[in-house]
């Protein structure tokens, strides 16, 4: 009966990338054992039905980048601005009650930062500089940081349902990273960002560290936030203060992501199109403050008007800004399965098999062999950061929050320490502990 059933266009079936020697804590539970008794639709040869309607890659993806969700998941937000050590901002929005209940009556104008003066979104404000200083008193729960993909933010209905379901039904808090110029945040140096630029989030972490010293935290990334976590927790090790990550729809390679998208006639003009025009948007929203870069500035005026793929943008300007030669320079050394042996953070990968923006070629089997911190989940439906079920609910979403919730009242409350005399940790090797510092040479 499973045979028949893996071969219906509507069933999704999981497959597992296991560690050779999964590690386990106190001596009894590790990744693997708690995914089967908590999360089992992420469990080898687990069977889900997906939506009829969006029955493979290219239906699920679209059918995400076209539906809103407006009406659903309603995500109240304040927004901390965070002053970064190149001179920089960026902008961290985490989930609050909503304040229509709370000051129904209030008439007061809300607070604007002075750097910080688009227009934001229905349901955001920024905190208050008194309601910052009072933020840390509350430290008891446990906190999920979420990355967000490529030119999005925290409105995103992919991270407004996992925001909106972790801190409903799993007891958590959230806050989401945007990064640099995204999610209407105003940019103050000429720089963006990139898949291997990890200064904000290593900010960002030691920031709310100081916030609240006994709170547990865990991440999420999505596509390109999936490849700036990943960059991130090889780079930090053994240093982590994150306890449990989920990692999905990585583009593991970024070479191979940019060959796989722009080999079909979908993939480079619908998708590569697509992102293309966000990215050229993202840039032109904040072009006077990254025209302060002058040598930046002359390519600006060259080749802006020109660019049609992802590529074409990375090779002119994300990979330049960043002191790279070229786009494949940046691929190359930005490609996150790069940093996986020196994972130390308990990780769940997910990516699905007909994922038409990063394909399925270069997931990291081996390395995630080698790796006892990791577990790569594998659905063979799913599109990119879609995996819409049959009801219309993103599929991995309830057993992901059951993953966390579960990883922290069992393991992490409970203190429960890692069991490393029974594993061998991966070498080191010359791509694991870098970090992409100091942008540029070129004074601004």
């Amino acid at each position: 009966m499973d045979s028949i059933l893996h071969n219906l266009p509507f069933y999704s079936h999981v497959r597992q990338t296991r560690p050779l020697q999964p590690l386990s804590f106190g001596n009894k539970l590790n990744l693997i054992n708690l995914v089967d008794r908590y999360s089992p639709e992420f469990s080898a040869g687990s069977l889900s039905l997906f939506h009829r309607l969006y029955f493979n890659g290219h239906l699920q993806t679209v059918a995400a980048a076209l539906k809103t969700f407006q009406d659903v998941d309603q995500v109240y937000y304040k927004r901390m601005v965070l002053n970064l050590a190149d001179g920089g901002e960026a902008t961290a929005d985490f989930r609050v009650k909503p304040w229509n209940m709370e000051t129904e009556n209030d008439k007061t104008p809300d607070y604007i930062p002075s750097n910080q003066t688009k227009k934001l979104q229905p349901r955001y404000r920024f905190f208050t500089p008194e309601e910052l200083k009072n933020l840390g008193t509350k430290d008891s729960k446990p906190m999920l940081i979420v990355l967000h993909g490529l030119t999005g933010g925290s409105h995103e209905a992919y991270v407004r349902s996992l925001v909106n379901k972790m801190t409903t039904k799993f007891e958590f808090e959230a806050c989401v990273l945007n990064s640099r110029g995204c999610s209407e945040s105003c940019i103050t140096t000429p720089q963006l960002y990139n898949g291997v630029w990890t200064d904000d989030i290593r900010h960002f972490v030691k920031k709310l560290r100081t916030m609240f010293p006994n709170r547990k935290f865990y991440l999420v990334g999505f596509s390109l936030g999936a490849s700036i976590a990943t960059n991130y927790l090889g780079q930090e090790g053994e240093d982590t203060d994150i306890e449990c990550a989920a990692i999905l729809a990585n583009p593991w390679d970024l070479c191979n992501a940019s060959y796989y998208m722009n080999r079909s006639f979908i993939g480079r003009y619908l998708y590569g199109g697509h992102f293309a025009q966000s990215l050229v948007k993202l840039l032109t929203d904040n072009l006077e403050v990254l025209k302060r870069d002058p040598y930046m500035a002359k390519l600006y005026a060259e080749k802006l008007d020109s660019v049609k793929s992802v590529e074409e943008f990375d090779n002119w300007f994300t990979s330049r800004m960043f002191g790279f030669n070229g786009s494949y320079e940046y691929y190359r050394y930005g490609t996150s399965s790069n940093r996986i042996p020196l994972i130390r953070t308990p990780t769940l990968a997910l990516s699905a098999s007909d994922d038409p923006i990063v394909g399925q070629e270069s997931l990291p089997h081996r390395e995630i062999e080698g790796n006892p911190y990791m577990l790569l989940v594998e659905s063979s439906k799913g599109g990119h950061v879609a995996w819409f079920d049959a009801n219309g609910e993103r599929w991995y979403e309830d057993p992901l929050c059951r993953f966390f919730s579960a990883f922290h009242t069992e393991i992490s409350a409970k203190g429960l320490t890692a069991d490393l005399d029974s594993v061998t940790l991966p070498h080191k090797n010359k791509f694991n502990g870098d970090r992409l510092v100091d942008a540029t040479v070129r004074s601004y």
